[in-house]
C-alpha cells in the first residue's frame, strides 16, 4: 500500500470517528455532562462510555487511567473501538448503571471539592452502582475493511469519470483590436485585353489634347495683320500744306 493511500485511509478513519461522535453528542442525554449536568460537554471517558464537561474531565484524569480514560472529542485522535464503546453506553445508560442506588433527594454538587468527592464515590468506590451489572468486553470492530472498500470504490468512480470526460476545447486567446484601422490595400487592375484597350484610348486622347493646346496661338493671324496695317498707315501719312494748316488752326 502506498504512503498516499495509507494517509487517505487514516484520514477517512478519523473522519468517520468524528462523524459518529458528533452524532452521539446530538442525543438529548449526551448534551449535558453526566456528572454535573453542565451543558455542552466536549470531553469523554471512553472506557466508562460517558460525555463530560472540561471541569469533570479534569477530575476524571485525577482518578487515573485505570479508572477513567479521558479524551477530547475534537482535539484527540480516536480509534473505532473507543467510539463504539461510547455508542454502547452513553450518558443515559451510564446513569442507570452508576447511579442506580443514588438517594432520591440527592442534589448534584457544584463546587469543585464536593464534585470530586461525588465522582470518586461514583466511579472509584462504585458506591451507587447497580449490583447486577457486569461490564461488557471491549467491542471488536473492523472499520478498516469498510474504509478500504470505500477507497477502492472512489478510485473506480474517479477512473470511470476520467474515461468518460470529453477533451476540453482549447480556447485560443484573441488578440486585441487595433485602435487605428489599417489602410485598405488598393485594388490591382487586372491586365485583361479590354483594360489594355481602354488605357490605350485614354493615352491617345490625352496626346491629342496636348497637341491642340500647343498649336493654339495666343492671337489669330488675321487680327495681327490688321493691327499691323493700321499702324503703318498712321506713321506713313503726309503732313498738311500751310493753307490747310491755317484752316485747321482756325
Amino acid at each position: 500500500m502506498s504512503l498516499k493511500t495509507e494517509k487517505d485511509k487514516v484520514k477517512q478513519l478519523q473522519d468517520k470517528c468524528q462523524s459518529v461522535l458528533n452524532a452521539l453528542l446530538r442525543d438529548e442525554d449526551n448534551k449535558y455532562c453526566v456528572d454535573c449536568d453542565s451543558k455542552g460537554p466536549r470531553w469523554a471517558s471512553w472506557n466508562i462510555g460517558v460525555f463530560l464537561c472540561i471541569r469533570c474531565a479534569g477530575i476524571h484524569r485525577n482518578l487515573g487511567v485505570h479508572i477513567s480514560k479521558v479524551k477530547s472529542v475534537n482535539l484527540d485522535a480516536w480509534t473505532p473501538e473507543q467510539v463504539v464503546s461510547l455508542q454502547q453506553m452513553g450518558n443515559s445508560r451510564a446513569r442507570a448503571v452508576y447511579e442506580a442506588n443514588l438517594p432520591d433527594n440527592f442534589r448534584r454538587p457544584q463546587n469543585d471539592t464536593n464534585l470530586e468527592t461525588f465522582i470518586r464515590a461514583k466511579y472509584e468506590h462504585k458506591k451507587y452502582i447497580a449490583r447486577e451489572w457486569v461490564p461488557p468486553p471491549l467491542p471488536k470492530v473492523n472499520w478498516e475493511k469498510e474504509i478500504d472498500e470505500e477507497i477502492e470504490k472512489q478510485k473506480r468512480k474517479k477512473k470511470t469519470t476520467l474515461e468518460k470526460r470529453p477533451l476540453a476545447n482549447v480556447e485560443v486567446p484573441q488578440l486585441p483590436k487595433p485602435t487605428n484601422p489599417s489602410p485598405k490595400p488598393s485594388r490591382s487592375v487586372s491586365n485583361t485585353p479590354e483594360t489594355k484597350e481602354k488605357q490605350k484610348q485614354n493615352t491617345n486622347s490625352s496626346s491629342k489634347d496636348l497637341l491642340v493646346v500647343e498649336q493654339d496661338p495666343i492671337k489669330k493671324p488675321d487680327v495681327v495683320d490688321k493691327a499691323k496695317s493700321e499702324e503703318e498707315s498712321f506713321f506713313n501719312q503726309t503732313l498738311p500744306a500751310e493753307k490747310e494748316k491755317v484752316k485747321l488752326d482756325k
